[in-house]
Protein backbone atom coordinates (compact mmCIF):
# COMPACT_ATOMS: atom_id res chain seq x y z
CA UNK A 1 0.00 0.00 0.00
CA UNK A 2 1.23 2.96 -0.99
CA UNK A 3 0.90 5.97 1.68
CA UNK A 4 0.62 9.58 1.50
CA UNK A 5 3.85 10.69 2.35
CA UNK A 6 5.44 8.04 -0.72
CA UNK A 7 2.64 9.07 -3.25
CA UNK A 8 3.87 12.74 -2.66
CA UNK A 9 7.75 11.59 -2.59
CA UNK A 10 6.78 9.86 -6.17
CA UNK A 11 5.53 12.90 -7.21
CA UNK A 12 8.48 14.83 -6.85
CA UNK A 13 10.99 12.00 -8.39
CA UNK A 14 8.59 12.26 -11.41
CA UNK A 15 8.10 15.86 -12.21
CA UNK A 16 11.95 16.28 -11.39
CA UNK A 17 12.38 13.54 -14.63
CA UNK A 18 9.65 14.78 -16.63
CA UNK A 19 11.67 18.24 -16.16
CA UNK A 20 14.85 16.59 -17.34
CA UNK A 21 14.16 13.64 -19.51
CA UNK A 22 13.74 13.35 -23.35
CA UNK A 23 10.67 12.57 -24.71
CA UNK A 24 11.27 8.82 -25.37
CA UNK A 25 12.20 8.66 -21.60
CA UNK A 26 8.96 10.42 -21.13
CA UNK A 27 6.68 7.84 -23.46
CA UNK A 28 8.16 5.00 -21.10
CA UNK A 29 7.75 6.31 -17.66
CA UNK A 30 3.93 7.26 -18.64
CA UNK A 31 3.30 3.57 -20.17
CA UNK A 32 4.38 2.61 -16.88
CA UNK A 33 1.99 4.97 -14.65
CA UNK A 34 -0.65 3.75 -16.83
CA UNK A 35 -0.07 0.08 -15.23
CA UNK A 36 -0.24 0.97 -11.77
CA UNK A 37 -3.23 -0.10 -9.88
CA UNK A 38 -3.53 3.92 -8.25
CA UNK A 39 -2.87 5.75 -11.64
CA UNK A 40 -6.00 7.40 -11.73
CA UNK A 41 -4.94 8.94 -8.06
CA UNK A 42 -1.53 10.00 -9.62
CA UNK A 43 -3.56 12.03 -12.34
CA UNK A 44 -5.79 13.78 -9.16
CA UNK A 45 -2.31 14.27 -7.47
CA UNK A 46 -0.43 15.55 -10.76
CA UNK A 47 -3.81 17.88 -12.00
CA UNK A 48 -3.82 19.12 -8.59
CA UNK A 49 -5.25 22.54 -8.81
CA UNK A 50 -5.47 22.73 -12.91
CA UNK A 51 -8.61 24.95 -14.42
CA UNK A 52 -10.00 25.27 -17.53
CA UNK A 53 -10.37 28.75 -18.57
CA UNK A 54 -13.37 30.38 -20.31
CA UNK A 55 -11.97 29.63 -23.46
CA UNK A 56 -11.72 26.23 -22.78
CA UNK A 57 -7.64 26.31 -22.42
CA UNK A 58 -6.09 24.52 -19.36
CA UNK A 59 -4.39 26.48 -16.74
CA UNK A 60 -1.35 24.62 -15.15
CA UNK A 61 -1.08 24.72 -11.40
CA UNK A 62 0.91 22.45 -8.65
CA UNK A 63 2.63 19.89 -10.73
CA UNK A 64 2.62 21.53 -13.54
CA UNK A 65 2.98 25.15 -12.18
CA UNK A 66 6.43 26.00 -13.64
CA UNK A 67 5.86 24.37 -17.36
CA UNK A 68 5.77 27.50 -19.15
CA UNK A 69 9.14 27.31 -21.39
CA UNK A 70 9.84 23.54 -20.06
CA UNK A 71 9.16 21.98 -23.27
CA UNK A 72 9.27 18.06 -21.92
CA UNK A 73 6.84 19.14 -19.17
CA UNK A 74 4.42 20.96 -21.16
CA UNK A 75 5.09 17.63 -23.42
CA UNK A 76 4.27 15.28 -20.09
CA UNK A 77 1.44 17.64 -19.39
CA UNK A 78 -0.93 16.90 -22.41
CA UNK A 79 0.49 12.90 -22.76
CA UNK A 80 -0.57 12.49 -19.43
CA UNK A 81 -3.75 14.21 -19.06
CA UNK A 82 -4.96 12.36 -23.12
CA UNK A 83 -3.71 8.86 -21.81
CA UNK A 84 -5.64 9.50 -18.19
CA UNK A 85 -8.91 7.20 -17.38
CA UNK A 86 -11.85 8.48 -18.69
CA UNK A 87 -13.52 8.55 -15.49
CA UNK A 88 -10.82 11.69 -14.99
CA UNK A 89 -13.03 14.51 -15.57
CA UNK A 90 -10.98 17.38 -16.40
CA UNK A 91 -9.81 15.25 -19.93
CA UNK A 92 -13.05 16.02 -20.99
CA UNK A 93 -13.68 19.44 -20.03
CA UNK A 94 -10.31 21.00 -21.88
CA UNK A 95 -11.60 22.12 -25.65
CA UNK A 96 -8.59 24.33 -26.76
CA UNK A 97 -5.03 23.47 -26.83
CA UNK A 98 -2.36 25.92 -28.07
CA UNK A 99 0.93 25.97 -28.94
CA UNK A 100 3.24 29.03 -30.17
CA UNK A 101 7.08 28.98 -31.37
CA UNK A 102 7.14 32.44 -29.29
CA UNK A 103 6.42 30.73 -26.07
CA UNK A 104 8.84 27.46 -26.15
CA UNK A 105 12.71 26.91 -25.68
CA UNK A 106 14.02 24.66 -27.70
CA UNK A 107 12.40 21.31 -30.29
CA UNK A 108 8.77 20.59 -29.13
CA UNK A 109 6.90 17.46 -29.76
CA UNK A 110 3.55 17.49 -30.15
CA UNK A 111 2.05 15.04 -27.71
CA UNK A 112 -0.05 12.34 -28.70
CA UNK A 113 -2.10 12.57 -25.85
CA UNK A 114 -3.96 15.35 -26.68
CA UNK A 115 -5.41 13.57 -29.81
CA UNK A 116 -7.21 11.72 -27.42
CA UNK A 117 -8.98 14.53 -25.52
CA UNK A 118 -12.82 13.76 -26.26
CA UNK A 119 -13.49 17.28 -26.65
CA UNK A 120 -11.12 19.24 -28.28
CA UNK A 121 -12.20 21.64 -30.70
CA UNK A 122 -9.18 23.84 -31.42
CA UNK A 123 -6.06 22.87 -32.06
CA UNK A 124 -3.43 25.83 -32.97
CA UNK A 125 0.42 24.75 -33.30
CA UNK A 126 1.98 27.84 -34.95
CA UNK A 127 5.93 28.73 -35.93
CA UNK A 128 7.68 25.58 -33.75
CA UNK A 129 9.01 23.94 -37.04
CA UNK A 130 7.30 20.75 -37.02
CA UNK A 131 7.07 18.43 -40.47
CA UNK A 132 4.68 15.83 -39.58
CA UNK A 133 2.03 15.10 -36.64
CA UNK A 134 1.69 12.38 -34.62
CA UNK A 135 -0.14 9.55 -36.16
CA UNK A 136 -3.08 9.20 -34.01
CA UNK A 137 -4.56 12.72 -35.11
CA UNK A 138 -8.05 10.81 -36.66
CA UNK A 139 -8.95 10.03 -33.07
CA UNK A 140 -9.85 14.05 -32.43
CA UNK A 141 -12.89 13.69 -34.38
CA UNK A 142 -14.38 16.53 -32.59
CA UNK A 143 -11.39 19.28 -33.75
CA UNK A 144 -13.39 22.06 -35.93
CA UNK A 145 -10.57 24.48 -35.89
CA UNK A 146 -6.47 23.50 -36.66
CA UNK A 147 -3.89 25.91 -36.88
CA UNK A 148 -0.33 24.68 -38.09
CA UNK A 149 0.57 27.54 -39.71
CA UNK A 150 4.32 28.84 -39.81
CA UNK A 151 5.88 25.22 -39.81
CA UNK A 152 7.95 23.28 -41.86
CA UNK A 153 5.36 21.04 -43.91
CA UNK A 154 6.81 19.83 -46.91
CA UNK A 155 3.44 16.89 -47.93
CA UNK A 156 0.16 17.50 -46.35
CA UNK A 157 -0.61 15.56 -43.56
CA UNK A 158 -3.20 13.12 -44.86
CA UNK A 159 -4.50 12.71 -41.18
CA UNK A 160 -5.90 15.36 -41.78
CA UNK A 161 -8.19 14.23 -44.07
CA UNK A 162 -10.20 11.74 -41.63
CA UNK A 163 -10.85 14.97 -39.28
CA UNK A 164 -15.10 14.96 -40.77
CA UNK A 165 -15.97 18.19 -38.17
CA UNK A 166 -13.29 20.41 -39.40
CA UNK A 167 -14.60 23.52 -40.48
CA UNK A 168 -11.53 25.76 -40.48
CA UNK A 169 -7.62 24.98 -41.68
CA UNK A 170 -4.41 26.57 -41.90
CA UNK A 171 -1.73 25.47 -43.19
CA UNK A 172 -0.10 29.11 -44.18
CA UNK A 173 3.76 29.35 -45.17
CA UNK A 174 4.60 26.05 -44.97
CA UNK A 175 6.54 24.18 -47.84
CA UNK A 176 3.23 22.59 -49.21
CA UNK A 177 4.40 21.72 -53.18
CA UNK A 178 1.01 19.58 -53.60
CA UNK A 179 -2.28 19.00 -51.43
CA UNK A 180 -3.80 14.97 -52.00
CA UNK A 181 -6.77 14.18 -53.96
CA UNK A 182 -8.64 13.33 -51.33
CA UNK A 183 -9.20 16.87 -49.99
CA UNK A 184 -12.54 16.91 -50.84
CA UNK A 185 -13.39 14.73 -47.80
CA UNK A 186 -13.23 17.90 -45.69
CA UNK A 187 -16.82 18.34 -46.48
CA UNK A 188 -17.51 20.56 -43.89
CA UNK A 189 -14.66 23.02 -44.05
CA UNK A 190 -15.56 26.58 -44.28
CA UNK A 191 -12.05 28.42 -44.28
CA UNK A 192 -8.61 26.59 -45.88
CA UNK A 193 -5.77 28.82 -45.90
CA UNK A 194 -2.72 28.10 -47.69
CA UNK A 195 -0.98 30.85 -48.42
CA UNK A 196 2.84 31.15 -48.83
CA UNK A 197 3.34 27.10 -49.82
CA UNK A 198 4.72 26.47 -53.18
CA UNK A 199 1.75 25.34 -54.92
CA UNK A 200 2.19 24.92 -58.50
CA UNK A 201 -0.98 22.94 -59.26
CA UNK A 202 -4.58 22.17 -57.21
CA UNK A 203 -6.19 18.65 -57.40
CA UNK A 204 -9.30 17.84 -59.30
CA UNK A 205 -11.93 17.26 -56.39
CA UNK A 206 -12.69 20.97 -55.36
CA UNK A 207 -16.33 20.54 -56.31
CA UNK A 208 -17.02 18.69 -52.91
CA UNK A 209 -16.15 21.02 -50.79
CA UNK A 210 -19.21 22.73 -51.25
CA UNK A 211 -19.40 24.76 -47.41
CA UNK A 212 -15.67 26.48 -48.48
CA UNK A 213 -16.27 30.36 -47.81
CA UNK A 214 -13.10 31.53 -47.76
CA UNK A 215 -9.72 30.10 -49.41
CA UNK A 216 -6.57 31.73 -49.54
CA UNK A 217 -4.15 30.61 -52.20
CA UNK A 218 -1.71 34.09 -52.05
CA UNK A 219 1.88 33.65 -52.60
CA UNK A 220 2.11 30.23 -53.97
CA UNK A 221 3.49 29.03 -57.36
CA UNK A 222 -0.14 28.44 -59.43
CA UNK A 223 0.33 28.66 -63.40
CA UNK A 224 -3.58 28.36 -63.88
CA UNK A 225 -6.32 28.22 -61.80
CA UNK A 226 -8.59 25.17 -62.21
CA UNK A 227 -12.26 25.88 -63.37
CA UNK A 228 -13.60 23.48 -60.71
CA UNK A 229 -13.22 26.42 -57.97
CA UNK A 230 -16.34 27.80 -60.07
CA UNK A 231 -18.31 24.98 -58.96
CA UNK A 232 -17.93 26.08 -55.15
CA UNK A 233 -21.47 28.23 -54.64
CA UNK A 234 -20.34 29.40 -51.08
CA UNK A 235 -16.94 30.97 -51.68
CA UNK A 236 -17.07 34.55 -50.59
CA UNK A 237 -13.39 35.22 -50.80
CA UNK A 238 -10.60 33.75 -53.14
CA UNK A 239 -6.88 35.17 -52.44
CA UNK A 240 -5.01 34.63 -55.97
CA UNK A 241 -2.32 37.23 -55.26
CA UNK A 242 0.99 36.75 -55.95
CA UNK A 243 1.28 33.81 -57.93
CA UNK A 244 2.18 33.34 -61.48
CA UNK A 245 -0.74 33.34 -63.53
CA UNK A 246 -1.09 34.64 -66.55
CA UNK A 247 -2.43 38.49 -67.11
CA UNK A 248 -5.15 36.42 -69.32
CA UNK A 249 -5.90 34.32 -66.26
CA UNK A 250 -5.93 37.38 -64.02
CA UNK A 251 -8.04 39.16 -66.22
CA UNK A 252 -10.45 36.33 -66.57
CA UNK A 253 -11.07 35.55 -62.80
CA UNK A 254 -11.53 39.36 -62.04
CA UNK A 255 -13.91 39.85 -65.01
CA UNK A 256 -15.80 36.63 -63.01
CA UNK A 257 -15.96 38.15 -59.62
CA UNK A 258 -17.16 41.53 -60.99
CA UNK A 259 -19.30 39.64 -62.42
CA UNK A 260 -20.57 37.16 -59.67
CA UNK A 261 -20.47 40.42 -57.27
CA UNK A 262 -23.05 42.32 -59.44
CA UNK A 263 -25.30 38.88 -59.58
CA UNK A 264 -25.08 39.08 -55.85
CA UNK A 265 -23.72 35.61 -55.37
CA UNK A 266 -20.62 36.90 -53.94
CA UNK A 267 -18.63 33.61 -54.74
CA UNK A 268 -15.48 34.59 -56.51
CA UNK A 269 -13.91 37.40 -54.45
CA UNK A 270 -10.12 37.95 -54.74
CA UNK A 271 -8.97 39.34 -52.10
CA UNK A 272 -5.00 40.90 -52.20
Amino acid sequence: MITSSSRRDLIDRLRYTFINADYKEIDVLIAGLQNKSNYEELCEEFFQGCSIDSRGYLVPSGFFSDNAGTVSLLYAMYELLGCSPDTFLLKHRVTRVKFIGKDLTGYFRIPRGLFSLPRIEALIVRGIGISRLPDNVHAARSLRILDLGSNRFSRFPESILKLPNLTALNMSYNDLSALPDGIGRLKRLRIFNLKGNALSVLPPDWHRLQNLRTLDLSMNRLKTVPDSLRTLVALKELRLAYNELSATDEALWEKRSREDSLGDQGSLGIGS
